[in-house]
C-alpha cells in the first residue's frame, strides 16, 4: 500500500527534544540547578548557524540550539517564536524506508532526516537511525 511503512516497528523512542535559546550557558545551568541536568562534555556541534550542546536529564536528552551570526536557522526562529521547543527527534529502525513513506504521503521532506512542520501539524520531526549516537 503506496504511503504505508511497510517495516518493522517504525518508532523506537524519543532521541532528544530540540530547543531553541538565545545562550546556552544560562539554560543549562537553569536546567542542572532546578533539575539536576548534565551538560555532555565536548565542544558540540558548531556551525555558522548555530552551536549545538547537549544536556542529559535522567535518561532523556535535551538539544540546546544557540544562533551564530546573523539571520541563521536558529536566529530565525527565535525572531518569530520565542525560545523553546525547536523539533524532536526520533529514533527509528528504517530512516529512508521511514522518509519514502513520508514522500508518498506528499511530506516535505527536509534534508535526509527531517520533516517539515507545514507537513506534521506545526512539529518539525527529526528521525534517527537505531544505530546513530547521542553527541
Amino acid at each position: 500500500m503506496a504511503g504505508r511503512y511497510q517495516g518493522g516497528r517504525m518508532i523506537q523512542k524519543v532521541h532528544h527534544v530540540g530547543i531553541a535559546v538565545h545562550k546556552i550557558e544560562p539554560v543549562a545551568a537553569f536546567l542542572k540547578e532546578v533539575f539536576g541536568a548534565e551538560l555532555m562534555p565536548g565542544p558540540g556541534l558548531e556551525t555558522p548557524e548555530f552551536l549545538s550542546k547537549m544536556v542529559k536529564m535522567g535518561d532523556n536528552y535535551f538539544e540546546l540550539l544557540e544562533p551564530r551570526g546573523q539571520n541563521g536557522l536558529i536566529e530565525r526562529y527565535l525572531k518569530s517564536r520565542g525560545e523553546g521547543i525547536h523539533h524532536v527527534s526520533l529514533v527509528v529502525d528504517d530512516v529512508p524506508a521511514l522518509l519514502k513513506t513520508c514522500e508518498a504521503r506528499g511530506m516535505t521532506v527536509l534534508g535526509r532526516r527531517f520533516i517539515h512542520p507545514k507537513s506534521a501539524f506545526g512539529i518539525l520531526i527529526e528521525f534517527f537511525g537505531v544505530n546513530e549516537r547521542i553527541g
